[in-house]
C-alpha cells in the first residue's frame, strides 16, 4: 500500500490549526527523532517538522558539514510515513545565525507557524550563538506549550550486563553516519527503525549484467552518504508514478564499487542492482527507485575471469534471499506519490 508523503511547506506561514510542531535538524529522521514525533502525536491531532535549509553547518563551517543521510525528497517520504503532515523548510543564511532567541521565537513561531504546541529535544538550542534553550523559548511563547523529550540513546548491539555502567550516551545522526560509511548497516536500521536507503534514477549502463546471465539495474545516486564499496543484500522499490511497475518491492542483491574485475581501481563508483527471480527486461530505464541496504554479505573484489565472477554472484544471490525476509521488507518506507507543494 503506496505511504503518504508529507507536503513540503516554504516558509513560516501559519499551519493549519491544532497542529504541534517538532524542531530540528532531522537528517536521517532516526529513533531520537521518533521519540519527538510520539511526543507531538500527544499533544494535537496533527504534526508537522521545522527543519532548516540549508544545514546550518553548511553556513557555519562548511568545511564540517556533515554529509547528508537523507535527500530532501527522500525526508517527506518518510516523515509522511511517520505519520507527519507538513515539513517547513526555514532558509538559513547568515543573517538567520545572527537572529536573537527573541526575534526567532517571535518570528517563526508567535507571528508566523502559530502551533498548537512545541516539541524539543532537551539539547535544542537557537538563536544567535545558540543562547537560547528550551526554558527560553517556552517562557518565549507564553501559552503556546513547550514539550521537551529526553534523548534516546544508541542501541547497543551487543549488551554487557557484567560491566560497569556508562554514562548515556544520546543518538544522534553523527551516529547513523558512522555505520553506514563503516558498512555496517544493520547497525544502521537499529538506530533509523528501518533499512538505510539511497534514491536514485535507474541508467543505461553497459549491459555486461545480461552477458553474465545476471541482469542488473544501474542506479544513478542522489544521496551524498553511500556505504563502502561492497555486495550487499538489499530491496528495490519503484517510486516513479509513471512507471510500468510503480509501487513494486523486490528482494534484490547490489554490487556497489568499482567493478575491478573490467575496470581499473580509479573507476567511479557504480551501483548495480539485481533483482532476485524476476527479469524485468528495460522496463526500468528512467524510474526513479530506491535501494534499501539489508545486510553486507562480502568486500568488493576482483576475479581472474567472467566466469569465476558468475559462480560467485550465484552464492551471493543465494546468501542475499536469505537476508530479505517479511521483517526485512516491513523495514522499508513503501512507495508513495508526494502532495503538491503549497504556494
Amino acid at each position: 500500500m503506496p505511504s503518504t508523503v508529507a507536503i513540503e511547506q516554504l516558509g513560516t506561514r501559519p499551519l493549519p490549526p491544532n497542529t504541534a510542531v517538532c524542531i530540528g535538524a532531522f537528517d536521517g529522521l532516526h529513533l531520537g527523532h521518533q521519540a519527538l514525533l510520539a511526543r507531538a502525536r500527544t499533544l494535537a491531532p496533527h504534526t508537522a517538522l521545522v527543519t532548516f535549509e540549508p544545514h546550518p553547518m553548511r553556513v557555519l563551517a562548511p568545511e564540517r558539514a556533515p554529509r547528508l543521510l537523507q535527500t530532501q525528497l527522500q525526508r517527506l517520504r518518510v516523515a509522511g510515513h511517520l505519520g507527519v503532515e507538513r515539513v517547513v523548510l526555514l532558509p538559513f543564511d547568515s543573517s538567520t545565525a545572527l537572529t536573537a532567541p527573541e526575534a526567532f521565537a517571535e518570528n517563526v513561531f508567535v507571528q508566523g507557524l502559530n502551533p498548537a504546541a512545541v516539541v524539543v529535544g532537551g539539547d535544542f538550542r537557537f538563536g544567535h550563538r545558540r543562547a537560547g534553550t528550551p526554558q527560553r523559548l517556552a517562557a518565549l511563547l507564553g501559552d503556546t506549550p513547550v514539550s521537551v523529550v529526553d534523548a534516546v540513546p544508541p542501541p547497543d548491539p551487543s549488551p554487557t550486563p557484567a560491566a560497569a555502567p556508562e554514562p548515556m550516551r544520546k543518538l544522534g545522526s553523527t551516529d547513523v553516519r558512522r555505520a553506514v560509511a563503516e558498512g555496517a548497516v544493520e547497525r544502521a536500521r537499529a538506530m533509523l527503525g528501518r533499512h538505510y536507503a539511497i534514491a536514485g534514477r535507474v541508467v543505461h549502463g553497459d549491459a555486461r549484467g545480461r552477458t553474465l546471465g545476471f541482469r542488473t539495474a544501474n542506479v544513478e545516486v542522489d544521496n551524498e552518504l553511500l556505504p563502502p564499496p561492497g555486495v550487499y543484500a538489499t530491496i528495490l522499490s519503484v517510486w516513479s508514478p509513471d512507471a510500468p511497475d510503480f509501487g513494486a518491492v523486490w528482494a534484490s542483491v547490489s554490487n556497489l564499487g568499482t567493478r575491478p574485475t573490467f575496470t581499473d581501481s580509479d573507476a567511479p563508483l557504480r551501483l548495480e542492482c539485481h533483482v532476485l527471480d524476476h527479469d524485468l527486461g528495460e522496463r526500468l530505464y528512467d524510474a526513479q527507485v530506491e535501494v534499501a541496504f539489508v545486510a553486507k554479505l562480502r568486500p568488493e573484489q576482483r576475479f581472474e575471469s567472467a566466469a569465476a565472477l558468475t559462480a560467485q554472484i550465484q552464492q551471493d544471490a543465494t546468501r542475499g534471499r536469505a537476508h530479505i525476509d517479511a521483517a526485512a521488507i516491513a523495514a522499508i518506507v513503501p512507495p508513495g506519490l508526494p502532495h503538491p507543494t503549497p504556494s
